[in-house]
Parts: structure tokens; C-alpha cells; sequence
């Protein structure tokens, strides 16, 4: 499909996308976005648990335990629309589609990822050390988030992600804002370290699943989308030079530029025995 002067990204006829954003920000995440995609896009952009309007708490109260689950289960109803939807997920809102897809694979027609932290796929042969690092970062977070140093703790998470300096690159605004997410962040580590989705599982996802990844990001961040690539039977990797682990918010227009929600023929049935299968009941959308 060819792109238009007027349009960024390719899509669809009538394309709903779904968007999920990264930890610490917000569904404002994507407002930029919205200018790069045609009118025939509905951009839909929740607020993950915990990211209210206004600063109010969506549902999340202070130390309360989250799941990769309770985040899908809580967006779910989202994906149940005629010939489903497209998923576009940052970082911590990559992890939570991956979950969608997994839940209700019949609903997602495919799945664009930039950076999704699936920690887990780390903790196999071959990358302890990178899951070693990221276990060593959370932790970190989230003592300084229980010793109450949130400050401190949202400048740590900040500057691991977006380089040194970032931290001090950020508006006072922007800095109160992260620092009263933090307590939140810290539990979205709990539920990505405690994720039990074995490897096999994202073989089972049969619609186009596109990663995109910064040259500048995290080796971690990196190593993940090049596993799940390498798992999802049409996942495919694309490096965006120069660009780091905030890319979709430092250059939207740069990154929607590498986008495509288009869908390509899913895949026969590759069900085997003893094939792992998703918790919830599946619903075909389409």
C-alpha cells in the first residue's frame, strides 16, 4: 500500500487502532500521533491502570499488587469491535498488548510493538545476564519507591530509559508528574518479573507482530524485541537509527513514518498437542 503526502503511516480502510502507552506517561502519549494518521483512523488511547484523567489514581491504590492480566482483562472490551482492531503499544503498554493478543488473538488483526518490556523472555539460555541487569534495575526502583525517595526513584527509572541526563532534561512539571507515577511503575515491575508466559506461547500468534526498535535503547529492551521476532510466526524487526527507548515520544512523527496497520493472511492452524493455550476463553471478533 502506497503512503499519501497527507498520511505518515499506512492503514486500513476504516482501521481502528488501539493504543497503549508507556510507563509513567499517559493515553496523552499519542495525541502527536493522532496528526500523523488519516481520518479513516479511529485512534483509540486508554489510560492503563493507575493513569487517570487529571492525575487521579484509575482504579489503582497506593502498593496494591497489578498483573500483565488485570491490565488486559481491564481493556478487553476495547477489542471486541466488527473485524477487530490493530494494537500499537510503547514499552509497559507493548507488554499489556502482547497480553491482549494472547487473551483474544481472534480480536487483534495485528500488533505494532516499539520496545515491549516482556522481561521474561529474558529468562532463558543464552540471556540470564540481561535478565540478571533488568532484576537489579527494578529492585532498585522500588526500594528507593518504598524508602519513599520517589524522586530519586523516578530519576533512576528515567535516566536508565532515556539516558544520562534525561532526568534533568525534564520539565519541574514533567519530573512531579513521573515522581507521582513511580509507586504505580513500581508494580508494573512486579507483574513483568513475575511473567510466566512460557516461550512457545508467542508462536501461537498467527497476526502480523511488528517490533521496532531504537539503535540507542537498552541492550535489554533491544534483545527482547529480537526474541519475540524471532518466536512470532510473522514477526518481523525493524532498527531505527539514532532513535532511543522514547522514540515514540521524542520523534512521533519519525516512528509513525515506520508504521503499517495492515493485515496480512493468518496463518493455518498450527494447534499441536500439548500446545500451551491462554487462560482465557478465546472470542473471534471477526
Amino acid at each position: 500500500m502506497s503512503r499519501t503526502a497527507s498520511s505518515s503511516a499506512t492503514v486500513d480502510a476504516r482501521t481502528t487502532v488501539l493504543a497503549l502507552h508507556s510507563s509513567a506517561s499517559g493515553a496523552r502519549q499519542w495525541d502527536a500521533w493522532r496528526e500523523q494518521l488519516p481520518p479513516s483512523v479511529e485512534l483509540v488511547a486508554p489510560g492503563l491502570i493507575g493513569y487517570g484523567a487529571n492525575g487521579e489514581s484509575g482504579g489503582w491504590r497506593s502498593a496494591q499488587p497489578v498483573s500483565l492480566g488485570d491490565e488486559a482483562r481491564r481493556l478487553a472490551g476495547l477489542l471486541e469491535r466488527p473485524g477487530g482492531v490493530h494494537l500499537l503499544g510503547h514499552s509497559y503498554g507493548g507488554a499489556v498488548a502482547l497480553e491482549l493478543a494472547l487473551m483474544k488473538p481472534g480480536c487483534v488483526r495485528s500488533l505494532t510493538l516499539y520496545e515491549p518490556v516482556r522481561f521474561g523472555v529474558l529468562r532463558t539460555p543464552g540471556t540470564e545476564r540481561l535478565w540478571t541487569s533488568v532484576l537489579a534495575f527494578g529492585y532498585g526502583v522500588g526500594a528507593l519507591v518504598r524508602a519513599q525517595r520517589v524522586d530519586e526513584a523516578a530519576a533512576l527509572f528515567v535516566d536508565y530509559w532515556g539516558g544520562a541526563g534525561a532526568w534533568a532534561a525534564c520539565s519541574e512539571r514533567r519530573r512531579a508528574a513521573i515522581a507521582a507515577y513511580i509507586p504505580k511503575v513500581d508494580a508494573e515491575f512486579g507483574a513483568l518479573f513475575t511473567d510466566e508466559v512460557p516461550l512457545r506461547a508467542w508462536r501461537r500468534l498467527e497476526m502480523p507482530v511488528r517490533l521496532l526498535v531504537g539503535t540507542r535503547s537498552p541492550e535489554p529492551a533491544l534483545r527482547i524485541a529480537e526474541r519475540l521476532a524471532e518466536l512470532c510466526p510473522r514477526g518481523s524487526l525493524e532498527r531505527l537509527q539514532g532513535l532511543g527507548h522514547m522514540g515514540p515520544v521524542e520523534a512521533p512523527a519519525r516512528v509513525a513514518a515506520a508504521v503499517s496497520f495492515s493485515e496480512a493472511p493468518v496463518l493455518a492452524d498450527r494447534a499441536a498437542s500439548g500446545a500451551w493455550r491462554a487462560p482465557e476463553s478465546l472470542q473471534a471478533c471477526r
